[in-house]
This record gives structure tokens, C-alpha cells and sequence, in this order.
């Protein structure tokens, strides 16, 4: 572990006392209100930070997405209706899809830390649901907001399952693990193998619950990095977890190297997300790739997709330009990018189950 910075001073003064798990690590490196990852004032995302995410990648995404906004106003029957970005950062997805959308909709976003918000007369922000309007519909929607929730370690040792910790010389050590996590995989049917690794944490299924149960009157949307259980816990293709350190664009399993200065996440248990939601009375619509998703929305009709003897750009910077932005919106949908990583939610409580475009069999 790389010791500078104040994270690192924090986690320092902490192990004094004794060993910290990695769980603990995780919630002071990302969120520290002076020291945390997310605490600082310029945003990680995008092509200058440390990586991108599909609304940063391509505004074709934001295209999509208020394809989907029109579709909910039309089924909503002259309700009001609002849409909550979950996790909003700093607004920008909300300030583009407004922009474009011609949709009748308040436009909210919640995030623990507003800092980076620019303020805005046409769009509101609260740092949790609470401070959200509940009459109406709403689109409660959320884009990686799961795989930053922080996350324990865990491996098996023959027969016992086991936390990784932190020790005061920054090293990894191993607790016996606390029965919740023993509970956990016999409730998602998984038997880990003697030396797999595995990546959880209980709060993905009490976060998800609390959105679910926010609102009597939603559509749940949520893309983020994860499979269902058995595929996640594979015990052959994902022996090591699934967590990941990012900064400037690069990925390692680095994870305690410079905390507070680089992302740590791991891919989401989407049966606990299914299952929190259909126990607050939601049923699951969707589930699949993002790529199939963004291509039921109709996401090909942006004119990005179109034919480049279509677009005529008038010089070779523009040109050079125009095939760049191109590519970028390419990747949402192609195979081998990140329209096949990311994977989908829908859920739906107290409207329509049917009549959704992105219901249509759209195989990309």
C-alpha cells in the first residue's frame, strides 16, 4: 500500500487500535467525508478522471434513456411524474436528458454528497429519498450506484469461511467470518470451494429494498456490473471475486495501493436486488444485457448511428471528430464492450406490466 496522502493518515491512526476489515477500508478509502475517493472536488468520471461510464461515454445514452422517460409519461395516464437519478453525481446525466427530453417530468437527483452540483432552477437535488416528492409515478433509475457500495472480502478455508482484514503494517490477514455472511450464501444457494474468493456485502439488498419501497407507483431502473448468483460465485470463472481497483483508466487487483486516490468496487449479486424488490411488491420485467436493453429503447435512431455519407462533416477535424464520437456510441451496444458487461434491471410496482419498448425482442 502506497502510505501518502490523508486517507492513508486516517487508516493509519485507525489500526493503531487494531486490525480493520477491509469492508471498514473500503467505506473510509471511497467515502470519507475530508478524505474519501468521492469526497474530493473534481469528479472521477469520465475521459479525464479515472473511468467512464456509459452516460459519460456517448451522449447516445442519455437519448436512450428519454426515450424511455416518453414512454413511461404515455403509460402514466396524465400522473405526475418524476424521474430520480439514484447516486446522481454530479448531475451531469440529469442536466443532458432534461435538456433533450420534451417529456412533462421533474427531474431529481440524490447523492450523499451534492458538492459538485452546479445549481440549476429546472432541476432539484437531495442527498437522499427523503428529500424526493412521492406523489405521483416516479422512474426511480440508477447507473453503478451498487458496485460502489462497500464491500468485504471473503475466501474459504476448508470447511470455514473467512474476512479479510487489515493489519497495522497494511497487510492482509483473516478472520473467522461473522455468521451473517455464513447465512448469506445458503440463502443464494452457494457453496464457495475451499480457496475462492468472493465479494459482498449485505447492503445490496437493503439499499435496493429501500428504493423499491419508496415509491407505490414506480419503474426501477438499474444498470450496474453484476450477474445472478451463480453466475457471480462461479467457482472456476470468478475463483478470485470480482473486486477491482480503477485510476486513470486502469484496472488492477491492487486494492489497499493508495487509498482515497483510486475506485474500488466489485460486480454486483443481482438476485439480491430481485428478490428485495419483488418482496416490496415490484415484478421483475427485465433482466438482460445492457446492449439489448439500450437497443429496445430505439437507441439507433440518435444520428450517430447513422450513415456517415449521412452527416457530411464539413472539415477533417470535424471528421475526425464525428468518427470518435461515432465509435463511443458504438461501444454501448457492442458485443465485446460495455453494452455487454453492464447488465439491467427492470422492475415495476403499481403500473403498467406491459406495453414497454423495452419489452420488444431486440437481440443485438
Amino acid at each position: 500500500m502506497t502510505e501518502t496522502g490523508p486517507a492513508a493518515s486516517v487508516l493509519r491512526n485507525l489500526l493503531q487500535y487494531g486490525d480493520l476489515s477491509f469492508r471498514d477500508f473500503v467505506e473510509i478509502a471511497l467515502y470519507h467525508p475530508e478524505a474519501g475517493y468521492y469526497s474530493g472536488p473534481l469528479s472521477p468520471v469520465g475521459k479525464e478522471g479515472d473511468y467512464v461510464t456509459s452516460p459519460t461515454l456517448s451522449p447516445v445514452f442519455s437519448y436512450a434513456i428519454g426515450n424511455l422517460i416518453g414512454n413511461f409519461v404515455a403509460q402514466a395516464g396524465g400522473e405526475v411524474c418524476t424521474f430520480v437519478d439514484i447516486g446522481c453525481g454530479d448531475g451531469s446525466l440529469l442536466r443532458e436528458v432534461s435538456r433533450t427530453t420534451k417529456a412533462p417530468v421533474r427531474w431529481w437527483g440524490v447523492d450523499r454528497s451534492l458538492e459538485r452540483v452546479a445549481p440549476s432552477t429546472d432541476l432539484h437535488f437531495a442527498q437522499s429519498l427523503l428529500g424526493v416528492p412521492r406523489d405521483g409515478f416516479h422512474i426511480l433509475f440508477s447507473n453503478e450506484l451498487f458496485d460502489a457500495i462497500p464491500f468485504a472480502r471473503l475466501v474459504m478455508r476448508g470447511r470455514e469461511l473467512h474476512e479479510l482484514w487489515i493489519d497495522s503494517n497494511f497487510e492482509w490477514v483473516e478472520h473467522e467470518a461473522p455468521e451473517m455472511y455464513d447465512d448469506y450464501f445458503a440463502s443464494n444457494g452457494i457453496a464457495l470451494e475451499d480457496g475462492q474468493f468472493a465479494d459482498v456485502t449485505i447492503e445490496w439488498g437493503a439499499l435496493y429494498r429501500e428504493i423499491a419501497s419508496f415509491s407505490q407507483h414506480a419503474l426501477i431502473v438499474t444498470f450496474d456490473y453484476g450477474y445472478r448468483a451463480r453466475q457471480l460465485f462461479h467457482s472456476r470463472v470468478r475463483r478470485f471475486g470480482t473486486a477491482a481497483s480503477y485510476s486513470h483508466h486502469r484496472v488492477t487487483r491492487d486494492l489497499l495501493a493508495n487509498p482515497g486516490g483510486q475506485d474500488l468496487t466489485a460486480h454486483v449479486n443481482f438476485d439480491d436486488l430481485i428478490r428485495a424488490g419483488e418482496e416490496a411488491g415490484a415484478a421483475t420485467l427485465f433482466f438482460d444485457r445492457q446492449a439489448k436493453f439500450l437497443l429496445s429503447l430505439g437507441i439507433t435512431e440518435h444520428p450517430l448511428f447513422a450513415p456517415l455519407d449521412d452527416l457530411k462533416p464539413e472539415s477533417i477535424e470535424s471528421a475526425l471528430e464525428l468518427r470518435e464520437a461515432r465509435e463511443e456510441a458504438r461501444r454501448l451496444v457492442l458485443p465485446d464492450g460495455i453494452g455487454e458487461d453492464i447488465r439491467v434491471l427492470v422492475q415495476a410496482k403499481g403500473v403498467s406490466l406491459d406495453g414497454w419498448s423495452f419489452q420488444r425482442n431486440i437481440i443485438p
